[in-house]
């Protein structure tokens, strides 16, 4: 339900939200889809295959967008965790200053170890901070590309309902060109 969601609210519009209000019916429960949504979507000129299309790229979205905030989430947990490390690291140095300035060798040797080993930490921390940018980065990439087919699929949606309104438009006009009064004429054989 929630892709219909974000595709209805992606693309806008009315059409935008009949859309993503049929993504969402589709996502939820196919047998959910009510015979006169069908009727419409029907007269519309819109296909199985049109619907099938534009939920794939509902759920191709709604996935992406989580593994998208999912990456964002763990990048931020990895920043907070190197700041924190970093932190831990410079107050273990000025806690080895204040030793040596004490004179006590030993407890600042103990110290820079101690930071030694943070320093180690924050490397590693930093290494998966960079791996974490990078495959948010793709992600983001990712989500534009299915944004970029859902517009796709929105404007083939759009072009077909505006073809086949152009195509009712012109059997109604084709059958309302006779003048009613001349056929009735014609059908009591006078001419």
């Amino acid at each position: 339900m929630a892709a219909g969601a974000i595709l209805g609210g992606l693309i806008g519009g009315p059409f935008g939200v009949l859309f993503g209000a049929q993504i969402g019916a589709n996502l939820g429960s196919k047998n959910a889809l009510d015979r006169a949504k069908k009727d419409e979507m029907e007269r519309l000129g819109i296909t199985q295959e049109m619907l099938d299309a534009a939920q794939e790229c509902g759920v191709a979205l709604q996935q992406s967008t989580e593994g998208l905030e999912a990456t964002r989430a763990s990048l931020e947990t990895q920043q907070s965790l190197a700041r924190r490390i970093d932190k831990d690291a410079d107050e273990l140095y000025a806690k080895a200053k204040e030793a040596i300035a004490a004179g006590d060798e030993e407890t600042a040797k103990s110290y820079l170890l101690k930071r030694t080993n943070e320093q180690g930490k924050l490397k590693t921390v930093l290494l998966r901070c960079a791996e974490e940018k990078q495959r948010l980065q793709t992600m983001e990439s990712n989500v534009e590309s299915i944004k970029r087919r859902a517009l796709e699929v929105e404007s083939l949606l759009q072009r077909t309902v505006g073809a086949k309104a152009r195509q009712d438009s012109f059997t109604d006009l084709s059958l309302s060109m006779e003048d009613p009064l001349l056929q009735k004429f014609r059908d009591l054989g006078i001419d």
